[in-house]
């Protein structure tokens, strides 16, 4: 049904049904999967990022468990990688969707920064420098705190990530992080597909699925890292859960350290929810003035699937894909 080159992306909160909602719409398109959540790039990284059993899907999955070293994956990289999958995809005559949680990648497929491409290489050689040196992640941030408290603002103190990135861009470019503003710069025509779901089924469906992964060996799963460069990138990287596993397994694991395991990756992925939630509801308000300015033929939506008949939905916007894009 491809006649015109689109992607679609299908973003939202941790245990909405993202990817369940994706296969089924990508068997209705002819689509294929390309994925947008972090953890799932990593290939010991299974149970605990909720990763599908992609390479028996019969729908085509792209970009899991491209990752076998632990190492940072930005979003420079991640946003080229997409291009070039979707441009594949598109030979196909298949359409490219986009699904992940992830919403700091998902964004930068919209809106780029292209004063920092100037700087990439230096950039990321003085981030390396940084990541590699022994002082804390707190001390880090009090340094951006110092230089540009706008930025260290908006960034958790615990955040490595991101806290090394700003600072790598004012040691290269001798400006603030906060004064580099990202353009609207779509990679290509897109529709964009927030899903919801009403709150309190949302953090039923979270609580589950933590305890889900739990009993289907997550615990496991982090023990066989321990002692290997993953255990100290994955207390660095903060993915819900790793690293709090690892706390617990070098604790006395009696039954209340479980209990209180089980409640704390509980709530910490409800709050990691809500700033999703946030963060989406966002970006769905950006990308909409930013449609509106230059009147392309692209959309974005929220579509609440506690309420929503999946089928007549999917149904409803095959139909308009085909009169938008042929």
């Amino acid at each position: 049904m491809c006649m015109k080159n689109y992607i679609i992306v299908i973003s939202g909160a941790t245990a909405t049904g993202k990817s369940d909602f994706a296969i089924k719409l990508a068997r209705q398109v002819g689509g294929e999967i390309i994925n947008a959540d972090i953890g799932s790039w990593y290939c010991p990284l299974t149970i605990g990022t909720a990763k599908p059993d992609w390479r028996t899907e019969s729908v085509p999955h792209h970009m899991f468990d491209i990752l076998d070293q632990p190492e940072q994956f930005n979003v420079i990289r991640f946003r080229n990688m997409v291009q070039e999958l979707s441009k594949e995809i598109w030979s196909r005559g298949h359409v490219p969707i986009v699904v992940g949680g992830s919403a700091f990648y998902v964004k930068s497929l919209w809106y780029h920064n292209y004063d920092l491409f100037t700087f990439k290489d230096d950039e990321q050689k003085i981030e390396q420098e940084l990541s590699g040196s022994d002082r804390l992640t707190h001390d880090l941030w009090d340094e951006l705190q110092q230089v540009d408290p706008v930025r260290a603002a908006r960034i958790h103190c615990n955040d490595r990530y991101r806290i090394l990135r700003a600072l790598s861009i004012y040691k290269v470019t001798g400006q603030l992080p906060s004064k580099y503003e990202p353009v609207f710069d779509p990679i290509a025509p897109m529709v964009g597909i927030v899903c919801v779901r009403d709150r309190q089924e949302l953090y039923h469906r979270i609580d589950e699925r933590v305890l889900i992964m739990l009993q289907s060996g997550w615990i496991e799963e982090v023990e066989s890292l321990l002692g290997t460069p993953w255990e100290q990138f994955l207390l660095e990287k903060k993915i819900i859960g790793y690293d709090d596993i690892i706390r617990y397994l070098k604790s006395d694991r009696s039954v209340d350290a479980y209990k209180q395991l089980v409640e704390l990756i509980q709530q910490k992925t409800r709050n990691y929810a809500k700033r999703q939630v946030t963060f989406l509801k966002k970006l769905k308000n950006e990308v909409d003035t930013s449609l509106q300015q230059t009147q392309p033929i692209e959309f974005i939506e929220e579509m609440n699937l506690t309420l929503c008949d999946v089928g007549l939905y999917i149904n409803g916007l095959s139909n308009r894909l085909i009169q938008i894009f042929g």
